[in-house]
């Protein structure tokens, strides 16, 4: 997947302290509130608990957030970019043959796998972002932007397989990355808030075949016995 870089409007420029200490210190206090807000919620975690859990002053809170809000900003872009990596990888090019190259299928199970963990891995905050979205419109805006970009990579996977053949060309890139992007988010946040029992490799393998039927891309099958 194509990094930020190339997805149109720069992200905010993070505030980050001139010093390693600072910047530590301002880790902690993320990290604090990632247990904070996973355990609690948004409405009912407190700036006095994200300090005690990160083994800090209260008042030092102040000097790297301004507000319960704006940390848990700061902490939803951190998990956006444990997130950003799946998608489909257009970034490989012709010169790009050889033993190495992965196929569609192999590119979007590899991707879905890697959403799904990452996701399951923090599932607790996912939960709490989605529902907070509904009350913020900035924290809404925040995941409206995050779900745009995810659209974008998978559009221009989707693309780039139409150029070299190996994807349906009667479909039209940008609707479909809307409705298989959709499909693995909402799967992803139903599992999480409903605590399903699903088995994260046969999640991954299922949602892939469906992307995969759905773009006219080749399955491989499985590999003959040997005599």
């Amino acid at each position: 997947m194509a990094d930020s870089s190339d997805l149109g409007e720069p992200e905010p420029a993070v505030r980050l302290p001139a010093t390693a200490r600072g910047r530590r210190r301002r880790q902690a206090l993320l990290d604090a509130a990632r247990q904070v807000f996973a355990r609690d919620g948004f409405a009912d975690a407190r700036i006095t608990d994200i300090a005690d859990t990160a083994k800090a002053a209260h008042g030092s809170f102040y000097t790297y957030f301004d507000s319960k809000e704006e940390i848990f900003v700061t902490l939803l872009r951190e998990l956006e970019d444990e997130l950003r990596s799946p998608g489909p990888r257009h970034v490989q090019h012709e010169e790009d043959e050889g033993p190495d190259r992965l196929e569609p299928y192999e590119q979007i199970l590899r991707a879905n796998h890697a959403y799904l963990e990452a996701y399951r891995k923090n599932r607790a905050i996912m939960v709490v972002w989605e529902q907070v979205a509904t009350l913020d419109a900035s924290v809404e805006a925040l995941r409206r932007e995050a779900g745009d970009r995810f659209v974008q990579r998978i559009e221009r996977g989707i693309r780039y397989w139409q150029e070299r053949g190996t994807a349906d060309p009667e479909i039209d890139p940008a609707y479909a990355a809307m409705a298989l992007s959709g499909m693995v988010s909402n799967f992803a946040y139903r599992w999480s808030a409903q605590n399903a029992d699903y088995e994260l490799e046969k999640a991954a393998r299922q949602l892939s075949l469906l992307w995969a039927n759905a773009l006219g891309v080749r399955v491989p099958g499985p590999a003959p016995e040997q005599e």
